[in-house]
């Protein structure tokens, strides 16, 4: 072995161990500056509220600030490609909900990111309450028993509204049809205000509504309450029965919202930020405000969070194509 030879190999094995060291100091003092959240929804929806508490949360165990930027447009498209395009050096991540990952690649045709290969899942950070089948005043039965009975008898007569194709109120009900074996006609509202006031006076028959917001209908007798899509009764409504209650073996249907890294995100960086997010949700304030908007704070592992990923995308992905859901141009 001459001198020169040994001498390279010298060098190499200098600057291998320069870059194994700088990115080993780079992950252990992570975070050193802020950290940004983008939020695919406008300020004061949920998934807003959600990031801005664990973005106040994380600042005060980390040390660092973590800033809320809202990117709003095309169904969450705009401001997950925005995240997901940032360097993947632990300092930008999406925090967004399941529609991103398990629905849109099934409604879309092009999406400007790979719902896969693309990113990096961190954490589950909270599952939605469910949502309520809620009837018209006027509707022609008061049971979710009468109105699967009713469907049957009349398919293709009741109308149910939601707030757009795609959205978990247009695929829910999709579901409902293909498991109970009625025919309902889809009526796409621009705003979920205006399907709730077609509902009270009779234009459309039912619709999904979020628990939060059904409750105060219900309660002021201005709708009927036929069945919650969780897997069990909700303390708000615990006489109203469940899906599969009725039609056993249905799916729970509820929305849930989690923290997305860019791919190639080290993964120590994102194992860290999983474990601090675990302990952000474990902070008393934070499971109430979260539990105030009608969800319950979880935490997951990156892995958990992929696999539950991975389920959401096959159920709605085979119901889009067995319903025959057209994608979006």
């Amino acid at each position: 072995m001459t001198s020169k030879t040994l001498s390279r190999r010298q060098a190499l094995t200098f600057i291998a161990g320069a870059v194994l060291t700088e990115r080993t100091f780079s992950q252990s003092a992570w975070p050193d500056h802020t950290v940004k959240f983008i939020v695919p929804a406008g300020a004061g929806t949920g998934i807003d509220v959600i990031a801005r508490l664990l973005a106040d949360q994380l600042s005060r165990q980390l040390g660092q600030p973590f800033v809320v930027e809202n990117v709003t447009g095309a169904a969450g498209i705009v401001g997950t490609e925005r995240a997901l395009r940032a360097p993947p050096d632990g300092y930008t991540y999406l925090v967004g909900f399941n529609q991103i990952m398990s629905i849109n690649p099934h409604l879309y045709a092009k999406l400007p990111y790979d719902p896969v290969r693309g990113v990096a899942p961190v954490s589950l950070v909270a599952k939605g309450g469910g949502y309520v089948l809620i009837a018209g005043p006027t509707a022609p039965f008061n049971t979710f028993d009468e109105f699967i009975r009713y469907a049957r008898a009349h398919p293709g007569e009741l109308a149910y509204g939601s707030s757009g194709t795609g959205s978990i109120a247009h695929l829910g009900m999709e579901l409902l049809k293909q498991r109970a074996g009625i025919d309902l006609l889809h009526v796409p509202y621009r705003t979920g205000s205006d399907v709730t006031n077609d509902l009270i006076s009779g234009r459309i028959h039912v619709r999904l509504e979020t628990v939060n917001s059904a409750v105060p209908l219900v309660r002021g007798g201005r709708i009927k309450a036929l069945a919650v899509s969780t897997a069990s009764r909700k303390r708000l409504l615990p006489d109203v029965p469940t899906f599969s209650e009725q039609l056993p073996g249905f799916s729970e249907i509820a929305g849930w919202n989690a923290v997305w890294a860019p791919a190639n995100t080290p993964a120590a960086i994102v194992e860290r930020m999983a474990r601090e997010l675990a302990a952000a949700l474990r902070d008393p304030k934070v499971i109430q405000r979260i539990s105030d908007l009608g969800t319950e704070a979880q935490a997951s592992t990156p892995a958990e969070l992929a696999q539950l990923t991975e389920k959401d995308f096959a159920l709605w992905g085979n119901l889009i194509k067995q319903q025959g859901i057209k994608s979006i141009e």
